[in-house]
């Protein structure tokens, strides 16, 4: 049985605090909540891409 993914809003949250440039705590905290929800980094990059956040 597939886990239920997170809300779309939630991640989108997730990377743009990752991705800022001027807050390390938020990154951190970031990068720790997506890595909770899918588990690897490949994971988080084919869910952003499925949904288009990313190219």
């Amino acid at each position: 049985m597939k886990e239920k993914e997170p809300p779309l809003a939630l991640v989108k949250t997730w990377y743009e605090l990752l991705i800022q440039e001027n807050d390390e705590a938020a990154r951190e905290h970031a990068g720790k909540m997506l890595m909770g929800a899918f588990g690897s980094q490949q994971a988080v990059a084919d869910y952003l891409r499925k949904h288009k956040i990313i190219s």
